[in-house]
């Protein structure tokens, strides 16, 4: 232990705390004197326990020499208070204070402990305050001797010295090793503490109060004075030892204890050594303990190092003990037992059986065979066994141990068991390497500069190289326009990198043949990183390449026309978006669709249609030049991508122009399908860009756009992508859009067109679907609805509808004026035709509660006779539940009269744009004539809509249709307007 550890630091003070602990000093420099006055054997007033002595000893020891003055203030003080003149007591005074000096320097060389962790604190200590009370008794006896007031000076001197050695090592002690953690421990202790000081006060009462006795008992002081320094520290056995002193010292001042019994000198002598001895033995025994506690834990701590070295190792240490009844225990082990057999030492300490019962039981009996005859020569034991652990795992372990023979016949094995489990199956994997080595790829091995190690068999087989014609050289690279020596730059650079490297190879065989090889390199790296060796294993891939063309072909490729794909195409127009900036020329797409591609299709067969195809496409490519693109997108659709246009935008128009419109013509010309001929024509939409300004979907979208309106324009024409277009789509988007957004803000609402009879009474009314956008207002129908069938938002609106009119009749069905309306739902033909439209309608009605018979359902002919069976069969499922069907805009389709008998309907109605002219065209009026009487033989209802006037109203009656629905009546209106035309008419027709 280093000085600066051992001896008690020196403390530090603030001027306001030095002043503090110099007023507690004096204070109890005094208390102590007096205390040492009152037991005075010596005249004048020399004490034989002179404890202030014990208090400058600690003073200086704890607070530096900064408090000699104030010990020899103490002192001075002191002297003068016991009658001494102010010379005699300065002269003194200077004796103790450097009795105290000396003391402390000799205390600080030898650096004692005041804690007194060592018998040779204690040594130290005694032999300190002996030095240093010499100095006191010799000055002091000399100053009284000189003055005359004392006569025996070595009487004087003795008694002086042996009362200020017996005060400093009773008090120095207890003031030194006082501390907040001391005081904390005796509080600990207080009950123990409470018990010690009745027993040590009744055995001092008996030894030094009571006068009668028979024997003397003082030595039972010092058991007590053992226990405390056993007990309570140096801190207690000091306190007990003053304590025990004080009460000696007072008893025999005042004539009591065992020793007045003695002569005067004797007394005194025997009281000394009796304080003495006190204390001593306290400081001691105190040492002794320390150094216990010390050597327990130093014990302590080299048991933890052991086992923090052990468990460092790869393993675990133990001993193994076999004992002669074949009883097996672990008298120790390291901590790596509870992760190698799971389990604690405190678990095998005695018995350990039941960890040998998780040992393979094959390996159980291999391994006692070799235990038996190591302990019969006393030699090394070396076994490997499974061990299944407690999740079912088995680890492979072993164990190495050397035998001792005990005095009980005992054998103790000492074991360094460990887990060989990646061992194991390092082996076995080394095992699978040398068969997977000699395997059908081909394999070699190199060293850092690729000069070859060994080769498989499959390599030589490959290359048509003997294996002893490669062992040695350099692995052979074979060099051509892709495969450089750039190339194998940066191969190397890349495995020197990653250590990692595959790849397409082409390389040469002995015979000089050419052939592909898909290749993986390893480069294997020593414990610094460096490079040792080169794995390499390869397949031949010859046929791959044949395979992979053919699937490229498949990949890229329409498998009818030959032509570029979808797929392809996209990656040829990117490449060309990506260099057309840097050369300034113009690029055009022609988007191209054959007209009454579907007829042909339907009427002769998909044969012919694939012969047209195969034609077009040939027909294409004669009027392409060689850096153009003609693609086949899929049906009746193709793609000409033309490239290296003019730089001028106008020239590369009129050049585009020319293109297309030659291939308008020659894709015009007759085509001979099989045994008929065929006249075709096409349409072909244009777009012309310039740089990378634009994506290969935008692309897409104009030329699609400029396409549709060549359809539109009559068909067998060529259009350019005008702005306008694009802004019709942007507008049919963000259209889209506020579409999505509508039915979940509540946007839609229903409009009412009331349906009257022939005397002019509300029987019922058509709902229809109005849209009222928050910021452009009211949407016409005929805009968002085809939106809304083409992105599939119909089915959703059509449930909404359906909600809405359900909850609207439920709500008529409560009022005497409203429950005899019927109210009609348009239908979608893509609502019809879900799956489970049928289902969803009549949770619909059964959730509402409704009437059923009030609730008419408006298909139009296209949707009933798409496909009439199961057309046919939904209407039926829904006749039952009570729906009544009406075929709305009836004559405008191809009517089918015995698809009309089939069909469970109830109503016919006659489309608008036959009443609208019914007064001025005869054959309109005649093909009204012609429903209304199809209608009543059909044992149907016939409605007309689009009602506008009183002579279409009396030509429908005066033929016997009698319901009716138009402006001749109303306009459409929301609910409340309707709510007031029927009360209106309410009034006009009470019930």
């Amino acid at each position: 232990m280093s000085r600066s550890h051992k001896v008690f630091p020196t403390v530090h003070l603030h001027p306001n705390a030095f002043l503090a602990r110099a007023a507690l000093l004096v204070l109890l420099y005094l208390g102590t004197g007096h205390l040492g006055l009152a037991v005075t054997y010596l005249s004048p007033h020399i004490s034989l326990l002179w404890l202030p002595a014990g208090v400058a000893v600690a003073g200086l020891m704890r607070y530096g020499n900064r408090m000699l003055g104030v010990i020899y203030l103490a002192a001075f003080l002191q002297d003068l208070s016991a009658g001494l003149s102010p010379a005699t007591a300065a002269l003194v005074s200077f004796g103790n204070t450097l009795a105290a000096f000396v003391c402390c320097m000799v205390l600080r060389y030898k650096e004692v402990h005041p804690q007194f962790l060592q018998r040779k604190d204690v040594v130290w200590f005694t032999i300190a305050a002996m030095l240093g009370m010499t100095m006191s008794a010799s000055i002091g006896t000399l100053v009284l001797g000189w003055h005359g007031w004392v006569e025996n000076l070595p009487l004087t001197w003795s008694t002086w010295w042996a009362g200020d050695l017996v005060g400093t090592l009773l008090m120095a002690p207890l003031l030194l090793s006082l501390s907040a953690s001391s005081v904390k421990d005796l509080i600990k202790r207080r009950e123990e503490i409470i018990i010690f000081l009745l027993i040590f006060c009744t055995i001092n009462w008996f030894i030094f109060m009571v006068t009668e006795r028979q024997i003397d008992l003082t030595f039972i002081v010092v058991a007590t004075t053992i226990w405390s320094a056993l007990r309570f520290g140096v801190t207690g056995a000091t306190a007990i030892a003053l304590a025990s002193s004080a009460i000696a010292a007072l008893a025999t001042a005042s004539g009591r204890g065992p020793f007045t019994d003695l002569q005067s000198e004797s007394s005194l002598l025997v009281l000394w050594a009796y304080m003495f001895t006190m204390t001593i033995v306290a400081l001691v025994i105190t040492a002794l303990q320390a150094e216990s506690l010390q050597a327990a834990r130093e014990i302590q701590d080299a048991l933890e190092r052991i086992n923090k070295v052990a468990s460092r190792l790869p393993g675990l240490i133990m001993q193994y003990r076999i004992r002669a009844d074949r009883s097996v225990s672990v008298p120790y082990a390291s901590d790596a037992i509870l992760g190698i057999f799971e389990v604690t030492q405190e678990q095998v300490v005695s018995d350990a059986l039941h960890v040998l019962q998780k040992i393979d039981s094959g390996d159980v009996e291999k391994g006692n065979i070799s235990l038996r005859e190591a302990t019969r020569t006393l030699s090394p034991w070396q076994n490997e066994f499974r061990f299944r652990r407690a999740d079912g795992t088995v680890r492979w372990l072993m164990v190495d141990a050397l035998p001792e023979r005990e005095a009980d016949g005992a054998m103790l094995w000492h074991c360094f068991v460990s887990d060989i489990t990646e061992r194991k199956q390092a082996e076995k994997d080394l095992r699978i390497a040398a068969f997977t080595f000699e395997s059908q790829e081909g394999i070699f091995v190199t060293d850092a500069d690729w000069q070859i190690l060994r080769v498989n068999h499959a390599f030589s087989k490959i290359a048509g190289y003997d294996s002893n014609e490669l062992i040695g050289q350099k692995i052979r690279r074979h060099y051509d326009k892709q495969q450089d020596k750039a190339f194998y730059d940066v191969l190397m650079d890349y495995l020197k990198e990653h250590h990692f490297w595959q790849g397409e190879l082409w390389n040469r065989r002995k015979n000089g043949e050419i052939y592909p090889q898909m290749i993986t390199v390893t480069a294997i790296t020593d414990s610094r990183g460096d490079i040792t060796n080169y794995v390499g294993s390869f397949t031949d891939i010859s046929r791959h390449k044949g395979y992979e063309a053919e699937i490229r072909n498949l990949a890229f490729y329409d498998p009818l026309t030959q032509l570029p794909n979808r797929r392809l195409l996209m990656d040829r127009l990117q490449h060309l978006i990506s260099i057309s900036k840097r050369n300034e020329s113009h690029s055009a797409i022609l988007f191209i669709d054959l007209d009454n591609f579907k007829t042909l299709n339907d009427t002769r067969g998909h044969d012919a249609g694939d012969i047209l195809l195969v034609e077009t496409a040939r027909r294409l490519q004669t009027c392409m030049r060689e850096c153009d693109t003609v693609a086949r997108l899929g049906g009746d659709e193709f793609v000409v991508v033309l490239e290296e246009l003019s730089h001028t935008r106008n020239e590369a128009i009129q050049q585009t122009d020319r293109i297309a419109e030659k291939i308008r013509q020659v894709l015009s010309q007759p085509y001979a399908i099989m045994d008929f001929e065929h006249h075709g024509s096409s349409s072909i939409g244009a777009c012309l860009f310039q740089g990378n300004d634009v994506t290969v979907k935008d692309l897409f979208k104009r030329a699609d756009t400029a396409m549709y309106e060549a359809k539109t324009s009559g068909r067998n024409a060529v259009r350019f992508f005008d702005p306008a277009m694009q802004a019709i789509l942007v507008v049919r988007m963000m259209l889209e859009s506020n579409l999505r957004l509508a039915l979940a803000q509540n946007q839609f609402q229903l409009y009412y067109q009331v349906q009257v009879n022939s005397d002019g009474k509300l029987i019922g009314a058509e709902a229809l679907l109005r849209w009222i956008h928050p910021d452009r207002g009211f949407i016409s129908p005929a805009d968002f609805i085809p939106l809304a069938e083409e992105t599939g938002l119909i089915i959703p609106i059509g449930l909404w509808v359906m909600e809405t009119a359900c909850a609207q009749i439920k709500l008529w069905e409560a009022h005497e004026d409203s429950r005899h309306l019927s109210l009609a739902v348009n239908v979608s033909a893509k609502q019809f035709k879900q799956a489970d439209f049928v289902e969803a309608f009549t949770e619909i009605v059964h959730r509402h509660g409704i009437d059923p018979t009030r609730l008419k359902i408006e298909l139009t002919e296209s949707t009933v006779l798409d496909n009439v069976d199961a057309t046919t069969e939904k209407m039926h499922q829904l006749k039952k539940l009570g729906i009544s069907f009406s075929m709305d805009d009836f004559g405008t389709g191809y009517s089918s009269l015995a698809y009309s008998q089939r069909l469970p309907l109830n109503q016919l109605k006659i489309d608008q744009s036959f009443v609208r002219d019914l007064s001025d065209d005869e054959n309109d009026a005649t093909i009204v004539r012609a429903i209304i009487s199809l209608g009543v033989n059909l044992g149907l209802n016939v409605i007309a809509e689009g009602v506008e006037t009183d002579a279409q109203r009396s030509f429908l009656i005066q033929h016997n249709c009698l319901a009716f629905q138009g402006y001749l009546f109303s306009k459409p209106l929301p609910l409340d307007g309707f709510l007031k035309l029927l009360a209106l008419d309410s009034s006009k027709n009470p019930t």
